[in-house]
């Protein structure tokens, strides 16, 4: 079946309509030399040419003022963000024939996602990799992202050349402090998880503590659940068992279970003090 020529503006269109706030297109054969194998897009789908990749938004400044550590974890838009990418897949298939595969949340084994979103959405030039880690795209800053793969032939879109990271604030502090915002929340050296610096302009990461952030951005999440559980197991007072099982932490982590990555991440302090975080609009 041929493509209209137009294809990939279509498609754009219609994700933005369906409630993405960004829409790029990857080349599937880009993931064959930097994502691992099983986790390309043709080890998902085979004969995948093309990779869909929608951003919804981030946090607004209202949940980063928010006062309630509670209401500030379940600010994201993760869900909302995989529906556009399940009717997407459908669209392809049904207007055009092709194959989609919506890319599900999860993983086949360990942490390593089934693709990787983050490369996706670089490759699909909607965002680029900051010092503190995460995606962030330049008008908008962090978001939340869903992928589709797709066999139809979709005219793709390179990475961005310029990244957002470092934001011009973050330049200036370098050369003020030899610090950013993000390195100066969450030192690695002083018990967090970054470590870093700026080399002509660019941003260079050169320390991660995954499994320190881990504790921190997961708190309430399936990790917990097991150290708790255990504990609960192991517990041979009655009413010490009770109080574990019918706790506030127990309470929290299977909510937060239940409804998936609405209620995961506690830790957002490098990206609520990042500049590029919130978009690098110019002022007006």
């Amino acid at each position: 079946m041929t493509l209209p020529a137009d294809a990939a503006a279509t498609l754009k269109r219609v994700a933005l309509k369906g409630g993405a706030v960004v829409c790029g297109v990857a080349d599937a054969a880009a993931f064959d030399a930097l994502a691992p194998p099983g986790h390309r897009p043709t080890d998902l789908l085979p004969g995948a040419r093309a990779v869909v990749v929608v951003g919804a938004a981030g946090p607004r400044e209202g949940d980063w003022a928010a006062t309630s550590p509670w209401v500030l974890s379940a600010m994201g838009t993760t869900e909302r963000i995989q529906s556009v990418g399940r009717r997407l897949a459908q669209w392809i298939e049904s207007d055009w024939g092709y194959y989609a595969l919506f890319v599900p949340p999860g993983t086949a084994g360990g942490e390593v996602p089934f693709v990787s979103l983050m490369l996706a959405a670089e490759l699909a030039g909607v965002g680029s990799r900051s010092l503190a880690g995460p995606v962030l795209n330049r008008e908008h800053g962090f978001m939340y992202w869903s992928a589709v793969i797709t066999t139809a032939p979709l005219e793709v879109d390179g990475p961005e050349t310029a990244p957002a990271c470092p934001a011009p604030p973050c330049r200036e502090m370098w050369e003020r402090e030899h610090t950013t915002p993000c390195l100066r929340v969450c030192p690695l050296h002083e018990g967090g998880c970054l470590a870093g610096r700026l080399e002509d302009g660019r941003a260079v990461r050169t320390g991660y503590d995954a499994a320190r952030c881990n504790t921190r951005v997961h708190t309430h999440w399936v990790g917990g659940f097991q150290k708790v559980l255990e504990e609960t197991l192991n517990e041979p007072d009655r009413e010490k068992r009770k109080m574990l099982v019918y706790g506030d932490f127990m309470t929290r982590t299977l909510w937060a279970i239940t409804y998936s990555s609405t209620n995961i991440a506690q830790c957002f302090e490098c990206m609520r003090v990042c500049p590029a975080a919130h978009g690098l609009k110019e002022m007006r």
